[in-house]
């Protein structure tokens, strides 16, 4: 009852880490006038994201690599099948073209990567390891450093204008001074540290209490749980009729468990 306890309140700190992160940088991207496209691949996916990176980077460091991968293959299939079935529940997607001409390939060929750094030979006995760590990592920081050049370019002049106008209405209506939402990103990385040791310690003992492996409780209770970010999200983000900003957060959230956390984690332990 004790681990299961300290498991839910693990959880309740990276869902409140994850919503004060993603709120305040959410913001502070946005005043800054960057697009929404940008915001739902990069800031906000990591930001609902942070939940899993803390999560995995504390079980990589404890040596539980069966959570590791459990939890980043479980996440991806909460946000490609929970999130976006939700979201689409609630209202059709339409999104822009790009998404799915160039970030739904990417995230099928980081997929793919992954799998296929599983199987192919090592020098190591992990399946997973430190190069193969690294090419995942190099992977996520060429599609980042792509994503933010290609929202460079310059825009057609209704899409700015249409832009601008959203942002303006935003920033009209909730504006907060810029101390309190870089105070708003300290507090959520704290709350998230936090939640991911107390949860990955507690998920352990919660399988062996069970006699259920780790690889089992990641894909299922501890990657639903640290999903919920995303899923929150992505339901705010539909009702406000920011299709681009939903699939987007799933799309990038994918991309950064399989390359960013998946790579770093195998890099420190495989």
């Amino acid at each position: 009852m004790l681990s299961a306890g300290l498991f839910a309140l693990g959880i309740l700190l990276l869902l409140a880490g994850g919503r004060v992160l993603v709120a305040s940088a959410t913001e502070l991207a946005s005043r800054f006038g960057a697009s929404k496209l940008l915001v739902g691949l990069t800031i906000v996916a990591w930001g609902t994201s942070a939940p899993e990176l803390a999560l995995n980077l504390s079980a990589a460091i404890k040596g539980n690599g069966d959570l590791v991968l459990g939890n980043v293959v479980g996440s991806n299939v909460s946000n490609l099948g929970l999130v976006l079935g939700v979201a689409a529940l609630i209202r059709p997607l339409t999104v822009r073209s790009t998404l799915i001409r160039l970030e739904l390939p990417l995230l099928i060929a980081m997929l793919g990567g992954m799998a296929l750094a599983g199987v192919l030979p090592s020098p190591a006995e992990a399946f997973y390891s430190r190069p193969k760590g690294a090419m995942l990592l190099s992977a996520f920081a060429v599609y980042t450093v792509w994503t933010i050049v290609a929202s460079l370019r310059p825009k057609r002049p209704d899409e700015e204008l249409g832009n601008v106008a959203v942002e303006s209405v935003t920033a009209q209506a909730h504006r907060r001074p810029l101390r309190l939402l870089l105070l708003g990103i300290v507090a959520g990385i704290v709350l998230l540290g936090a939640g991911g040791s107390l949860a990955a310690d507690s998920a352990v003992e919660v399988a062996k209490a069970l006699g259920v492996s780790d690889r089992v409780i990641g894909i299922t209770i501890v990657a639903v749980g640290t999903t919920l970010p995303e899923l929150i999200t992505s339901i705010i983000a539909v009702r406000a009729g920011e299709a681009d900003l939903a699939v987007g957060n799933c799309i990038g959230s994918c991309l950064f468990n399989a390359g960013m956390i998946f790579g770093l984690c195998t890099t420190i332990a495989p």
